[in-house]
């Protein structure tokens, strides 16, 4: 496994993915939390034991918590993959179960008395961030109601009982309290910020899918209108070219030339709207269509190569296949043009086609062994009309990116680590994917 990949993973699981609303987010965070808090607590068990800082009476107590704490996390984790929103209330409960275990466990350790009694303030801070108005407020309420609970006569420990804690204890464990308490605030702040990434990500997609709609509701409006005098054009250049036998001259097929582009880029308009009206989304295997849309794309000059991961050879998406099928066709055209422009010498144009899964997404991926992409695509990567053929129209990049967007994914354009250029999907996969 590369550094790379592994440092994605390990960001993965302590900062989780963005997702469509604020509360998943939160409450993704806190089932990662709990799940660092019943190891942390495991751990205390031990030293706890050897130091005499809980009665042996009470460990039965003590585990019977930890393991309620790992019932109330599978909830929780099932919650997040069932329900299509969290409400507050649901985080409102997730803490207050958090914040009774902590005073449950703290006055079998000796309550107030406990030198880790300061991580119960973390509660306040995080009703504070994660809850809204009032239940925020009843929240802390409730918090400081456990902080006077835990100053009322408790069983002490043998280490406590014996006398004061001394120095040598309360320092370290204030110390070790305020770094956990800064941490896990910083923590998360920084899921909540990928949060708000991801949010004015998926509203800039938005826009994108609004624009593509209204131009496809303008097409037609202008394509009428700009087709009749177009027509007239290239009738009226025709008739003076029999004319005065023009035939061979330059003039005439350079405005042949363009008016062909003009033609060609209104029929490209025409097909690219992708409204709801017209838009038919199926669950469909993705790997049978890469090998079905592949196999017909391929000619004696060209080939596509598919390699499918064993995982992703079963995986359903649901997605319109005619946008697909004409996003993936312009990616393989665009793969083949670039790896021309090179002017090598091959048998026939190599096209490496590769199909897995990647979190909650299959991942297809399009390498040519052309240039790489060009600045000014990369630059403006989603906007209609860029192109850098004298020929392209710039809408099948802008095609694949709108596709991506209606079905929830994503589309990237990386290059190669040796040459050429590498065009990306993330599709989602459909839930129960698994034929």
């Amino acid at each position: 496994m590369s550094d790379r990949l592994l440092q994605r993973k390990i960001s993965g699981f302590i900062l989780g993915h963005g997702f469509p609303d604020e509360n998943r987010t939160k409450l993704t965070w806190l089932i990662r939390l709990r799940w660092l808090a019943i190891l942390s607590q495991m751990i205390c068990l031990h030293f706890a034991l050897n130091h005499g800082w809980i009665n042996r009476a009470y460990i039965s107590v003590y585990l019977f918590t930890i393991v309620n704490l790992a019932f109330l996390n599978i909830c929780a984790y099932y919650l997040t993959r069932k329900l299509k929103s969290i409400s507050n209330g649901i985080i409102f409960f997730q803490l207050l179960c958090d914040l009774s275990a902590v005073t449950f466990i703290l006055i079998l350790t000796g309550g107030a008395w406990n030198p880790f009694l300061p991580i119960i303030f973390l509660h306040i801070s995080l009703g504070a961030i994660l809850l809204r108005g009032r239940t925020a407020l009843i929240f802390c309420l409730i918090v400081i109601s456990s902080v006077l609970l835990l100053h009322s006569p408790a069983d002490m420990p043998p280490a406590i009982s014996k006398g004061p804690t001394s120095s040598q204890i309360l320092i370290p464990s204030q110390i070790t309290v305020s770094l956990l308490i800064f941490i896990l605030t910083y923590w998360l702040t920084c899921s909540l910020s990928l949060q708000k990434k991801f949010s004015e990500k998926l509203q800039a997609e938005n826009n994108r899918i609004d624009k593509l709609r209204a131009l496809g509701a303008l097409s037609s409006g202008f394509s009428h209108e700009f087709a009749t005098p177009l027509n007239t054009i290239k009738l009226r250049v025709e008739r003076l070219a029999r004319k005065n036998h023009l035939y061979e001259n330059d003039d005439y097929k350079t405005i042949l030339k363009a008016v062909s582009q003009c033609e060609n880029a209104i029929r490209q308009m025409s097909k690219s709207s992708l409204s709801n009206e017209k838009t038919n989304f199926e669950k469909k295997n993705i790997a049978q269509i890469i090998k079905d849309i592949s196999q017909s794309w391929n000619t004696k000059t060209r080939r596509a190569s598919v390699y499918i991961n064993e995982d992703a050879e079963k995986v359903e998406c649901f997605i319109p296949v005619l946008a697909f099928t004409k996003a993936f066709v312009d990616i393989l055209d665009n793969a083949e043009q670039a790896t021309i422009s090179t002017k090598k010498s091959y048998e026939y144009i190599p096209i490496l086609v590769t199909l897995s899964i990647e979190n909650k997404y299959i991942s297809l991926s399009i390498l040519d062994e052309g240039s790489g992409w060009p600045e000014v695509v990369q630059k403006y990567a989603g906007q209609p009309f860029v192109t850098t053929k004298t020929d392209g129209v710039g809408l099948g990049l802008y095609n694949a990116f709108t596709f991506a967007s209606a079905v929830g994914g994503h589309f990237l354009l990386e290059n190669n680590n040796k040459q050429g250029a590498c065009a990306r999907f993330l599709i989602p996969i459909y839930e129960g994917g698994q034929i």
